[in-house]
C-alpha cells in the first residue's frame, strides 16, 4: 500500500531535519515523500534538496513566490499518486512506527477506510518531560452519522488541524476536497468536508503525530486583522456549506458552540493583541461589535454554552480551562466595548 506524505515547508530549517528524518526512517518503507517549499528565503529548500538527493521516494517542489500553506498542500496533493495522504508540518514530527501502526489498522477494516483519525502529543518546550507535553487520543468518537457533528462539537476528538488523518486520496477527489488558498485557517473546512463525506471512518487511539507547540517564529504566533477577517469568512463557509446539505438546522446548535467559543473567542483574542492603529479601524471594529450586539451572544447561548463546556471531562482540564478562557473574553467583551 502507497502512502503519500505531503509536507509544506516556509521558513522551517531549524526544524526540518527532525520532521524529515522522521519520515524517511520509518518502518514502513513503502512511500513517496512530496515536500513543497512556499518559497523559503532561509535553507529550508538547500535541506530539502539534500534529502532528495540521498532518498529517492522524495519528490521536492518549489513555489515561485510564498502561496501561503492552502496552495502548497494543494500543490502537494495533486502531486501525490499514494491510496491514502498524510500532510506533515514541517515543524512537527512523528515516531518511527506510525505509518506502520496506521498501515495495520487500515488492513485490518473488513472495508475501504475513507478517513482515519489518531492521537497526537502536543510538546511545549524542548525538555521532552510530561511537564511539557500532552497527549491527546480521539475517544468515545460516534463515526456514523453524526461524525460531522462531533467535528463541531469541539469535544469529541475531531480536531480541526489536518495533519491528524489519513485521507483517502479517493475520497478527496471524489468531491474535490481542498484546502482554501491565500487565507488563514485554512483548514476547518477542508477537515469538516472530510469528515461529512467519508462513509467509513475509524479512530486509533494512539499518538500517533507530535505537534510542536514551542513558541516560534511562525505564522500562528503572528496577529493581524486579516486573521480576524479570515477567521469570520471561513464560518461563514462552513455555514454556506452545512446550509447547502440541509444541516444546519440539525447541527444548530454545534454549530454555534464552535462559532463562538473557536470563532469569535479567537478574533476577540487576536484583536487584543493588536498594535492600537489596528485596533482603530472603523471597518473591523464595526464587523466585531456587530456581533456583540446580536443575538449569537446573547445572555441565553452564552449560560447554554457555558453549560456545555461544563460537560467536558474534567480528565481534560486544560481544554476545559481554554474554553473558559474564550468565553471569558467574549463575556469581557461584551461588557467592556463602547458602542458607537
Amino acid at each position: 500500500m502507497l502512502l503519500s506524505i505531503v509536507i509544506p515547508v516556509h521558513n522551517a530549517a531549524s526544524y526540518l531535519r527532525r520532521c524529515l528524518d522522521s519520515v524517511i526512517h520509518q518502518t514502513y518503507a513503502h512511500i513517496e515523500v512530496i515536500i513543497i517549499d512556499d518559497f523559503s528565503t532561509d535553507d529550508s529548500f538547500r535541506i530539502i534538496q539534500e534529502y532528495e538527493q540521498k532518498d529517492s521516494r522524495v519528490r521536492s517542489f518549489r513555489n515561485s513566490r510564498n502561496y501561503r500553506v492552502g496552495y502548497t498542500r494543494n500543490k502537494g496533493l495533486n502531486a501525490a499518486s499514494g491510496e491514502y495522504v498524510w500532510f506533515i508540518d514541517a515543524d512537527d514530527w512523528v515516531p518511527l512506527e506510525a505509518i506502520s501502526d496506521l498501515v495495520g489498522c487500515l488492513k485490518k477494516s473488513s472495508e475501504k477506510v475513507d478517513l482515519l483519525v489518531f492521537g497526537h502529543t502536543e510538546h511545549y518546550g524542548r525538555d521532552n518531560n510530561e511537564l511539557s507535553k500532552r497527549m491527546r487520543l480521539p475517544q468515545n468518537l460516534d463515526t456514523g452519522e453524526s461524525a460531522l457533528a462531533n467535528f463541531l462539537n469541539l469535544t469529541k476528538g475531531f480536531f480541526t488541524y489536518p495533519f491528524l488523518y489519513l485521507y483517502s486520496r479517493e475520497l478527496l477527489l471524489k468531491h474535490d476536497i481542498l484546502f482554501p488558498e491565500n487565507v488563514y485557517y485554512e483548514d476547518i473546512l477542508f477537515v469538516a468536508k472530510a469528515v461529512h463525506y467519508a462513509k467509513n471512518i475509524k479512530a486509533f487511539p494512539k499518538s500517533l503525530y507530535y505537534y510542536n507547540c514551542e513558541k516560534h517564529d511562525s505564522i500562528t504566533q503572528m496577529y493581524s486583522k486579516e486573521k480576524i477577517v479570515n477567521m469570520i469568512s471561513v464560518y461563514d463557509k462552513l455555514y454556506e456549506f452545512l446550509e447547502h446539505h440541509n444541516l444546519i438546522e440539525k447541527y444548530n446548535d454545534q454549530f454555534l458552540m464552535r462559532f463562538i467559543l473557536h470563532g469569535l473567542g479567537t478574533c476577540f483574542q487576536i484583536y487584543q493583541y493588536l498594535n492600537e492603529e489596528d485596533k482603530k479601524d472603523d471597518e473591523l471594529r464595526q464587523l466585531l461589535q456587530s456581533y456583540l450586539v446580536s443575538d449569537i451572544l446573547s445572555a441565553r447561548n452564552i449560560v447554554h454554552i457555558l453549560g456545555l463546556i461544563e460537560t467536558i471531562d474534567d480528565k481534560d482540564r486544560v481544554a476545559k480551562q481554554y474554553h473558559r478562557l474564550k468565553l471569558d473574553v467574549l463575556y469581557h467583551s461584551k461588557s467592556n466595548w463602547v458602542h458607537s
